[in-house]
């Protein structure tokens, strides 16, 4: 039983090769959040937010920095601070009850449905799949590779 889904940042990313003596190009992808109870509802907060970013970032006018650049393991890190922080659904709660009692909810740590895995395959996604935030497209994309938003 669960909602379980997960979701990541994929770029194209250029590299020089000293030994062939000219840049190549190559995707990094980040490593997957992964979310027992997220539903799609992870997906899309992820999507919301790297919208919001990548618009701050391009109006800095800067790319000096693995997050000014919008690499997408330095993306990962700042959308789990992010959730950490801001969104109350991602706090660590135990003790659920009807009438609260014995409810504990912490202000630092987070839901211990969250983990992280090397890649999609890495973890279970099996009700709602993965999801993909193309950062140079600007798109999500499901494990189907249909643009969802």
């Amino acid at each position: 039983m669960g909602d379980r889904v997960s979701v990541s940042f994929k770029k194209t990313e250029k590299m020089f090769n000293a030994k062939e003596g000219k840049e190549k190009e190559y995707r990094e992808e980040s490593p997957a959040l992964f979310h027992h109870w997220g539903g799609t509802e992870l997906p899309k907060v992820a999507f919301e937010w790297f919208k919001k970013v990548k618009a701050e970032t391009e109006a800095m006018g800067r790319r000096s920095d693995p997050f000014t650049r919008l690499e997408p393991r330095n993306l990962m890190v700042q959308l789990i601070g992010t959730l950490a922080r801001e969104k109350t659904q991602y706090k660590y709660i135990t003790g659920l009850t009807k009438n609260q009692k014995g409810v504990t909810k912490h202000d630092t740590w987070m839901t211990h449905s969250l983990y992280l895995g090397k890649d999609s395959a890495d973890g279970d996604n099996s009700d709602n799949g993965h999801y993909t935030i193309d950062v140079d497209e600007s798109k999500m994309y499901n494990d189907k590779g249909e643009s969802i938003a």
